[in-house]
């Protein structure tokens, strides 16, 4: 045993803050979705409406755009190894609260906070990184930073999705787990604080001010052009997470919040080897083809509706995972061409707002709509008008886009 000991301590003096950060954003991204297979759950317990369950959905981004908008800066103020223990603790203190919730006030709160834990983590997570790389690689960086997003997102459903499907405190025990993971990654942090690189220089002054700006005349239709794609594939998004997951509950043979878990690791391993296979690819003719993927997706969502398919959701679910891959790939990667180089950080701000709203907004109009109408109404309401924005979209792309 002290032999073993002694092996992995100098493995974790070289690569253990690399690990804790990468570990920390794949928590992070697991968090965030982590609630979708209990929502049927929510709502039968606590009797909730379907608008309800998209405000669950809606708290957690508002704390992650706040997070991004006020204090984007702060590891400027502070230090990478702060931010990244702090999001670690409010995480670890929202799912907590997760666990315990016993009404929709208090989860909604607690979605907030781990919002705000997820958002600062955003910001700082990608340079940490790079600073705790022993080699200061910042292409390693770069890939580990994809790679812990896609399998967060996809661990987070699945994990809640099968320690629900055991019927042990299912509101319950999975925020447990996952608050006793943050915790041992927030030990690692401490343990490999020596790994994080100092600030250098003068402290910067804080500002939580949220600077937004749009590119100047010459390349601003392009630049919106990317944001209305970034707002639609958010809404359909959220669309999937907050409320699909109602239908996929009682789908399968073998029913429960394991059902949804799978389907969302299903779009989530779509969405990340879509990224790798297309990483090549034309920026316009990704977001075309995202744009069409996602709108293929939401008329299979409407068949499964209609029809009670399996087959029918399972095709959702991949098409909705190569369209929102290409998609978010190819109008981030279009957004940051037409930012003006002067003002690039508050343009690409106002790009991620965009997204963000877009994953709010939009959802808790449909959940709204289905208190009065019934869910699938709205939800096909809903797939029926964003089908033709993103027709639209992917006409204007191929029309402004060079």
């Amino acid at each position: 045993m002290h032999a073993a000991a002694s092996r992995l301590t100098p493995f974790l003096n070289r690569w253990g803050g690399f690990m804790a950060v990468a570990f920390a954003l794949t928590m992070g991204f697991a968090t965030s979705s982590l609630p979708s297979p209990l929502y049927p759950i929510y709502q039968a317990d606590w009797r909730l409406q379907p608008s309800e369950l998209t405000y669950i959905y809606s708290l957690y981004m508002a704390g992650v755009l706040t997070a991004l908008l006020c204090l984007g800066r702060l590891s400027d103020t502070l230090s990478r190894y702060t931010v990244v223990c702090t999001s670690l603790v409010l995480m670890t203190l929202g799912l907590l609260l997760s666990g315990v919730a016993s009404g929709i006030n208090a989860l909604l709160f607690a979605r907030g906070v781990i919002g705000l834990a997820n958002g600062l983590l955003t910001t700082a997570g990608a340079f940490a990184l790079a600073d705790t790389h022993p080699g200061k690689d910042r292409r390693v960086a770069s890939v580990a930073t994809s790679a812990s997003i896609a399998v967060g997102v996809g661990l987070g459903p699945l994990l809640s999705g099968l320690l629900a499907q055991t019927g042990v405190a299912p509101l319950r025990l999975p925020y447990f787990v996952v608050a006793a993971l943050a915790l041992c990654n927030l030990w690692l942090t401490w343990r490999s604080r020596h790994t994080f690189a100092p600030r250098a220089g003068a402290r910067a002054r804080l500002s939580i001010t949220p600077k937004l700006a749009l590119p100047g005349k010459a390349t601003r239709a392009a630049f919106l052009l990317a944001g209305a794609a970034a707002f639609t594939q958010f809404a359909a998004g959220s669309l999937l997470a907050s409320l699909v997951p109602s239908f996929l509950y009682n789908l399968l043979p073998w029913k429960g919040p394991a059902v949804p878990g799978i389907a969302f690791l299903i779009l989530s391993t779509a969405s990340a080897a879509t990224q790798l296979w297309q990483r090549n690819i034309a920026a316009a003719k990704g977001l075309v083809l995202g744009l069409l993927t996602l709108a293929g997706c939401l008329l299979a969502l409407c068949l499964g509706i209609w029809t009670g398919s399996a087959w029918a959701f399972l095709i959702t679910m991949i098409m909705a995972g190569a369209g929102q891959g290409l998609c978010f790939m190819a109008s981030t990667l279009i957004a940051g061409q037409n930012a003006d180089e002067s003002r690039r950080s508050a343009n690409m701000a106002t790009y991620f707002s965009i997204a963000y709203i877009g994953a709010s907004i939009p959802v808790i109009a449909v959940g709204r709509l289905a208190d009065h109408w019934g869910l699938a109404p709205a939800v096909i309401i809903f797939s029926a008008l964003a089908v033709l924005a993103l027709a639209l979209l992917a006409w204007l792309a191929r029309n402004i886009l060079p």
